[in-house]
């Protein structure tokens, strides 16, 4: 990667940050949890539209724990979990590794933040090779982003965690994977379309979104 697209990488992931952090700081009981419920309702709607009858028995997903001021998906995965579901959620080692998973067997409210970052994460009991595998792959994955450009191009955090797990050259690569269920990113529907975010050889490339305006498809 340039010099001069890392630089912009960088600015867009200060701006939105900011962004972020003035909206909670704002309302943070109002409109912003508005705004983070409806992300959730969004990804909820996609479960119906591929499960009418909810019985999610024999069904997984792969979401994750929100640090604040991202999409909120808690109310989601306890509605998940309470339909018989099962969630998976990333769990992060070491930096410069790939991610492992865990499945989360109650509430949100019952996993603690921890590690650096102080992620709410559940004990990691899968590889990323485990969690693709024909006998649990998710049939959904939701991976978070600070927002996508035109083309499905993905902004993430800046860890690279994604990437080396789920991107082209990653541990599991999502594209062509048999196993592989649907994948959306989620972002809020005003970080949809960056400007001049290209995707790199290694980048995790997004087809659709969940966001507080429904979802949003790149292709």
């Amino acid at each position: 990667m340039s010099v001069d697209a890392e630089t912009s990488k960088a600015q867009l992931r200060a701006r939105i940050r900011s962004e972020r952090a003035t909206r909670t700081a704002a309302d943070p009981e109002s409109s912003t949890a508005a705004t983070k419920s409806s992300v959730a309702e969004s990804a909820w709607r996609v479960v119906e539209s591929l499960w009418p009858d909810l019985d999610l028995s024999d069904r997984s997903v792969l979401a994750y724990a929100a640090l604040a001021g991202e999409p909120d998906m808690d109310s989601f995965i306890d509605r998940f979990l309470a339909h018989g579901g099962t969630v998976y959620l990333p769990v992060v080692t070491k930096v410069g590794h790939a991610l492992m998973f865990g499945a989360v067997t109650e509430s949100m409210t019952t996993i603690e933040p921890r590690g650096k970052w102080g992620i709410r994460e559940p004990s990691p009991t899968l590889t990323a090779p485990d969690l693709l595998s024909a006998e649990v792959a998710p049939a959904l994955v939701f991976v978070p982003a600070l927002g996508f450009g035109p083309q499905g191009a993905r902004l993430g955090n800046g860890g690279g965690f994604y990437d080396r797990t789920f991107g082209p050259q990653g541990e599991v690569p999502l594209a062509g994977n048999d196993h592989t269920g649907l994948i959306y990113g989620v972002c809020f529907s005003t970080e949809i379309g960056l400007s001049g975010l290209t995707v790199e050889p290694w980048d995790l490339q997004i087809s659709r979104a969940v966001t507080d305006d429904g979802v949003h498809s790149f292709v």
